[in-house]
């Protein structure tokens, strides 16, 4: 298991998850167990990146992920020291190919991402006002296992996700106000094209 502190970087937490379990199917709870229960940041940023990645288009996956967004991103609000997740979750498995398959995917943007992100306005991303992004994953999260029903909708709410997540990983407070704009666009168009 890695040091925490070493998993500051999109690149080493993506390097963290291709090592987690040992056989054709990795679990949730292997990825658990490969990073740390105490590593919020990169808890969050694992399902959200999959569930961005054409990974998303398996039935479930992107419900799965909303669950688990939601349930780290909570934790993070109440300001748990370690991470719970229910049995049923941990238990979820996905095939390794697959997950080998979105770790591919998104090792060259990890690369780009990690030379552009950098400690700036971390304060944003620390308690207390860790708690307001935290707060919109939540939301985001809850929404997600809904968006299931229109394939690869969910994508769309998981790239801002994982903004947020990846702020938390690499203390960088701007990637956080990129995503609360992004959110506060999506909904503003979600809401003039229902209006």
């Amino acid at each position: 298991m890695p040091d925490n502190n070493d998993l500051d970087t999109m690149e080493a937490v993506l390097d963290t998850i291709a090592d987690a379990g040992d056989g054709e199917r990795v679990s949730v709870a292997d990825i658990v167990n490969e990073i740390g229960d105490d590593a919020f940041g990169p808890l969050m940023l694992i399902p959200a990146l999959v569930a961005v990645t054409p990974a998303s288009g398996i039935p479930g996956l992107t419900a799965t992920c909303g669950l688990i967004i939601a349930l780290v991103a909570v934790q993070i609000v109440i300001g748990r020291k370690a991470l719970w997740l229910p049995g049923f979750i941990l238990r979820r498995t996905m095939p390794r190919s697959k997950l080998d398959t979105a770790r591919n995917w998104l090792a060259r943007p990890a690369r780009v991402i990690d030379r552009l992100t950098g400690k700036r306005l971390a304060f944003l991303v620390k308690p207390p006002f860790s708690v307001v992004p935290a707060t919109i994953c939540l939301a985001a999260g809850l929404i997600m296992p809904f968006l299931e029903v229109i394939p690869f909708s969910g994508s769309i709410m998981a790239g801002a996700v994982s903004l947020f997540a990846l702020s938390f990983v690499t203390e960088d407070g701007i990637l956080s106000v990129l995503a609360t704009a992004l959110v506060g666009a999506a909904g503003y168009l979600a809401y003039t094209a229902m209006a």
